[in-house]
């Protein structure tokens, strides 16, 4: 691929099409992301709250809207402060705005499942529809089409496109910011020409504006990866000078405009200890002290292998055409090299580590590898690069097919069959479209017919999402959702006093009009009285689990054991 050209011709330049006929050319221009945004749609409706996450910021919008609150998210009556306000203000308005024009679908005590995963999914599809533009303004009409398809057929970008949570927002803010900075960067530079005079004023401009927003979805750590990422770009190209033409001043200004309103309010309202929980217990301690989530260091390379599958079977030929094939002297593909790299190494020193956390660097890997894949469309190219990668996606998609079928015909041993039987139908269709893709796939690649192996593997694996986001999800609601534990806990709960051992699982509360504080040590347990009510995960009523001691557990009688999730959950009765 040619790194520098400026970009293809216009699609303005075609012939104009009639009015009828403009729908119909855009779809099909636009298939990849027209195609995600209806499976997103779909797979929406499919599923209540999933532990652990979900209900907690289901909790804290049903709180907000209780209290009639904007400023600081609530959960079990106690400000929340794991996170900023931004993902919360989007689920509030969402639920507001949906509950009255869907007549109250699905709704109960003013939100949601769908309606609160909808900031998740619009802030997925508008990001790869400006990620596709993007690629279209400043690389090619080719390479932007392959990056969409290998961006919405990446399992953890598609996971937490229709996830409640808010790591979708703050990539896809992230990702954006970074791109408009490289957008700047290169019509700076003369990589590109400018549309206008000063355009790159604009790029740069908005690249503070999405940063700020950024940190308003999660805090300190958007400012933390920019800083790395530009100045690891800027030291390789030998660049600083570029610093005084970024617009610096302006852009504080407006990043301050954006982040501190709502940052000085918080703070005056919630207090000095919110603060430190929010921005630095939640930061700087959870990465340099974890409390949860502590894995090895190499555990990100771990996750990439199913959170970036199939894509990741290509690295290796990607590192050989960054280096080999000179990608690397390009200031385009240095930056989305370093866009990847540079998370990776540093939440991999980071001692709290979850796949999601590197969800930021998978738009600039799926360019990269776009820009790799590209040439294979174009006539002459040699076949044995084609059957070569093509061979490795076609493998890649065999070996799933081949796993799917060793489990639906009973391998695993005897606890995972007995897990996996209600499910077997399902992986057996899975595993039959996994194995035609990867015979697509194969084919396609013996014959050299380089241009349909992203295209093959990506309807592959979107009909794998399919299956899995709509069949799969709804038989495994009843055991992630709570509503099952609700209907029978309920009853036995109203008019008593109800408390939870240990740190609070939102789902026990999310259906009821109950709060139950926290009891986190034996005296508390002591402390309650007879009658009260206590809910308690079976995994955590153990002795010397908090302090708690046999004397006081057999002052507890169960009323109720239910199996949620990979867990019992029980409600108990103080004798």
């Amino acid at each position: 691929m040619d790194w520098s050209q400026d970009e293809l011709e216009d699609e303005a330049m075609e012939t104009p099409a009639a009015p009828g006929q403009r729908v119909g050319l855009w779809v099909r221009g636009h298939l990849p992301l027209v195609l995600f945004a209806a499976l997103l749609i779909t797979v929406m409706f499919c599923r209540g709250y999933w532990s652990p996450d979900e209900p907690d910021f289901a909790q804290c919008v049903k709180e907000m809207r209780e209290r009639g609150e904007w400023l600081l998210p609530y959960l079990n009556g106690q400000p929340y402060s794991e996170k900023p306000i931004l993902f919360y203000w989007f689920m509030k308005v969402s639920a507001i705005v949906f509950e009255k024009l869907s007549g109250g679908l699905g709704f109960q005590q003013g939100i949601a499942a769908w309606a609160l995963r909808l900031p998740s999914v619009l802030a997925s599809i508008a990001f790869v529809a400006a990620f596709h533009r993007w690629a279209l303004r400043f690389l090619q009409k080719d390479v932007a089409n392959l990056a969409v398809i290998i961006l919405a057929t990446t399992p953890l970008w598609f996971w937490q496109s229709q996830f409640i949570q808010i790591d979708l927002l703050f990539a896809a803010l992230v990702a954006w910011a970074w791109l408009c900075w490289l957008a700047g960067y290169l019509l700076l530079r003369g990589q590109t020409k400018a549309s206008r005079e000063n355009e790159q004023d604009t790029w740069f401009l908005k690249a503070y504006v999405f940063l700020a927003l950024a940190f308003l979805a999660k805090g300190p750590l958007a400012l933390v990866l920019d800083f790395l990422v530009l100045g690891a770009f800027l030291a390789w190209q030998r660049d600083f000078k570029a610093l005084r033409s970024m617009r610096l001043g302006t852009g504080t200004l407006l990043f301050l405009l954006v982040a501190a309103p709502w940052s000085v309010m918080m703070a005056m309202k919630a207090g000095p200890q919110y603060v430190y929980e929010l921005l630095i217990h939640q930061n700087f301690e959870r990465a340099t002290h974890a409390w949860d989530h502590i894995q090895p260091w190499y555990q990100y390379g771990v996750y990439m292998l199913g959170d970036f599958f199939p894509w990741v079977l290509l690295l290796p030929a990607l590192g050989f055409f960054f280096v080999k094939g000179g990608a690397h002297r390009a200031p385009l593909a240095r930056f989305l090299a370093l866009a990847w790299l540079v998370p990776f190494l540093f939440l991999s020193w980071v001692e709290s580590k979850q796949g999601k956390y590197l969800l930021v660097a998978y738009p600039f890997l799926a360019l990269l590898l776009a820009a790799m894949l590209q040439p294979l469309a174009v006539e002459g190219v040699s076949g044995r690069r084609i059957r070569r990668l093509g061979g490795v996606l076609g493998l890649g998609l065999g070996l799933l097919a081949g796993a799917l079928l060793a489990v639906a015909f009973g391998a695993g041993g005897a606890k995972l069959q007995t897990q996996m039987a209600p499910f077997h139908t399902l992986i057996r269709v899975m595993a039959f479209v996994a194995t035609m893709g990867a015979l697509s796939v194969a084919t396609r690649a013996a014959v050299s017919e380089g241009r349909f192996l992203v295209r093959e593997a990506g309807i592959t694996i979107g009909l794998l999402f399919l299956l899995g986001g709509t069949w799969g999800f709804r038989m495994l609601d009843p055991q992630k959702d709570t509503q099952r534990w609700t209907a029978g806990a309920l009853p036995l709960m109203q008019g008593h006093r109800v408390y939870f051992w240990d740190e609070i699982r939102s789902g026990a509360m999310l259906y009821t009009d109950i709060k139950m504080p926290e009891v986190l040590s034996d005296e508390g347990l002591l402390a309650l009285k007879p009658g009260d009510r206590l809910v308690v995960i079976e995994s955590r009523w153990e002795p010397g689990h908090l302090g708690l001691k046999p004397g006081t557990m057999s002052s507890f009688q169960p009323l109720l054991k239910l199996g949620q999730g990979g867990d019992t959950w029980m409600l108990m009765e103080r004798r």
